[in-house]
């Protein structure tokens, strides 16, 4: 008998023995009878629960709220077509379940593949972009992405946006495909936030389709010609050119700004800028990554324009955003049939380009949800923050988006990756990434629940101030502050070049006021005293540093330090300094903070309405 059966004889045989005569035990029936089934949805097999067979959702799903999926060789229960075995690996069923619907349904690609270009034709008069959430789109919009295989594919009852029991670990090709389809779901409302007045440039948006971009793609265009039923069977690489793209000169100008500014953001701490260097010309051979990047920097172009000679400028126009936006989701949809593609660097920098377009359009509702897009696309790569390359770069400007979200959400952060080297291993620029983990770690603090002890929570908070302190104690001389000339009746400024590292101390700072303020209070006069010492020296260094912060790249993560700051501050000369600072970050990117200001203020009013209720309360 072998090692590996015997377990399963010895309960078989168990079974069978006779049980030992004892009036207060009964015999236990064995789990190798009569428990298990074979019938029952795969989640219930993984918990190791007895599934009810009530399709399409089982009652232990229903309870939990648990995704309830079905094996694909299995008929739901209440048909006639009987019963398969089950496979064992849940991700495998999943995926080719999608690949069953896709190639049932890739005659709905044909609306759109057999002669139109990747550049979608978008007239004015045909597509409103004011539509509200309550009006279906028109036909000429992107109502087709809808009806796609990619669309067919939103089911609450498995793959909802919330799902996030399976969601974390999907296989590259239904990662991408649950991100577009959070997209399309957000673009058919067709309301991006241009509400305006209509462009001054008549059908300039209507024009851009004939620009070169659209010539030159000859490499999806290809496989646009051929019939559905071939798109599967062409080159892997088909959605990659075989030349350059070849730009206009309205192009090319868009494409200038994203290298000189738009991309300053997303390559703050990357010494390799590697988006506006790497992903730029990757974007040469790929038009969706294209697109993407027109479509974030024609945003900041008409985000930039105040004077009436900004906006004659043609590149302005506000439609130009929303039109290069659409063109990115046509391109997916088709790339997205490719393996290769759902594997490739560019996706990964087309999903964390057109997530940092919904975080910076303050399009609070898809910003937040895509986030979780982007983590299944890296997840189904194995991406994490020492992957290298463009791989690694998408990783940490992901997560300084995802820290921000988490932290008006007040839930935790995606990301569960843990660094691997110790701070003696890291040069300065990966110093300062590592200060955006430990914020998420403060994030994550923050957003723990209520019901823990107060024991478990000052045991954590000391454990996390230690680790800042540490990271601090690791910092060279390019993070010293150096002499200033600038004054200011208010804060202290503190001038610490290259300007990037003083952003990495604004959010050691910013994290050091979150652990104070969720951090148990301690009794005592000398406690208070205490946490009101660490939340002056942290307002004071993210304001100071605020003071000096010209460069433009740094602006926007400057004003949420800034914004993070302000909830810790009563005085009225400091809260007027603050909104003050907020406002010449957005002078400069052009990027909005009214959300900011609004909720400080909101904030402010109700410190000073319970201050006012604790003086009534004491006379």
């Amino acid at each position: 008998m072998s090692s590996s059966e015997g377990p399963r004889l010895q309960v078989e045989s168990t079974a069978r023995h006779e049980p030992v005569p004892n009036p207060r035990k009964r015999p236990r029936k064995s789990r190798s009878k009569g428990l298990r089934t074979r019938t029952g949805c795969i989640t219930c097999r993984k918990r190791h629960k007895k599934c009810d067979e009530v399709g399409p959702i089982c009652g232990n799903c229903s309870i939990s709220e648990r995704p309830c999926v079905w094996p694909e060789t299995q008929a739901l229960p209440g048909n006639s077509t009987g019963t398969q075995p089950i496979p064992e690996n849940i991700h495998s069923s999943m995926t080719n379940s999608i690949r069953n619907e896709q190639h049932d349904h890739l005659d709905s690609l044909q609306e759109i593949g057999e002669s139109e270009p990747i550049s979608v034709s978008l007239p004015r008069e045909t597509l409103p972009l004011h539509v509200s959430p309550q009006t279906p789109a028109p036909e000429q919009n992107i109502d087709h992405l809808l009806q796609s295989p990619v669309g067919r594919l939103s089911q609450p009852s498995v793959y909802s946006p919330s799902n996030t029991v399976y969601s974390d670990t999907l296989p590259a090709d239904l990662a991408s495909v649950r991100w577009l389809d959070l997209l399309a779901q957000d673009a058919v409302q067709a309301n991006r936030g241009f509400s305006r007045a209509p462009s001054p440039f008549g059908d300039l948006a209507q024009n851009i389709r004939t620009t070169s971009i659209s010539s030159s793609a000859t490499g999806i265009g290809r496989v646009l010609n051929k019939p559905p039923e071939d798109i599967l069977g062409v080159e892997p690489y088909s959605w990659q050119l075989e030349k350059d793209i070849e730009l206009n000169d309205f192009e090319c100008t868009i494409l200038r700004n994203f290298i000189d500014r738009a991309a300053l953001w997303i390559d703050i701490f990357d010494p390799g800028n590697h988006f506006s260097v790497y992903a730029t010309r990757l974007a040469l051979r790929n038009v969706g990554l294209m697109k993407a990047i027109l479509a974030l920097s024609a945003q900041h172009l008409f985000r930039q324009s105040k004077t009436p000679q900004d906006l004659a400028d043609p590149t302005t126009d506000p439609n130009l955003a929303i039109q290069y936006y659409y063109e990115t989701l046509h391109y997916l949809q088709i790339a997205l049939q490719y393996n290769t593609y759902t594997l490739s660097e560019e996706i990964l920098a087309t999903a964390l380009i057109i997530s940092t377009y919904e975080m910076l359009d303050e399009s609070q509702s898809g910003w937040k949800r895509h986030l979780k897009g982007v983590f299944w696309i890296q997840r189904s790569q194995d991406v994490d923050g020492a992957s290298g390359g463009i791989r690694q770069a998408v990783w940490w400007a992901w997560l300084r988006q995802d820290v921000w979200a988490a932290f008006r959400e007040r839930r935790r952060c995606f990301s569960f990756w843990k660094p691997v080297k110790d701070y003696p291993e890291l040069n300065e620029h990966e110093l300062a990434d590592r200060a955006t983990y430990l914020f998420s770690q403060a994030v994550n603090y923050s957003a723990e629940p209520n019901n823990l002890s107060d024991r478990v929570r000052e045991a954590r908070a000391v454990e996390l101030l230690a680790m800042l302190d540490r990271w601090k104690s690791f910092l060279n001389d390019k993070f010293k502050p150096l002499p200033s000339s600038t004054r200011n009746k208010v804060f202290q400024p503190i001038w610490i070049h290259p300007p990037k590292f003083a952003v990495a101390l604004q959010i050691y700072y910013f994290a050091r006021i979150l652990i104070t303020l969720h951090r148990p209070a301690m009794p005592g006069f000398k406690s208070y005293l205490k946490a009101q010492r660490a939340l002056s020296e942290a307002v004071a260094a993210i304001c100071g540093m605020a003071i000096e912060l010209k460069d433009e790249g740094c602006q926007i993560i400057s004003s949420q330090c800034l914004f993070g700051a302000g909830l810790c501050v009563q005085d009225v000369a400091q809260r007027t300094e603050i909104i003050a600072l907020i406002e010449l970050c957005e002078s400069r990117t052009g990027w909005p903070t009214s959300t900011l200001r609004d909720d400080l203020h909101k904030e402010w009013e109700k410190i000073d309405s319970d201050g006012d209720k604790d003086t009534h309360n004491s006379i």
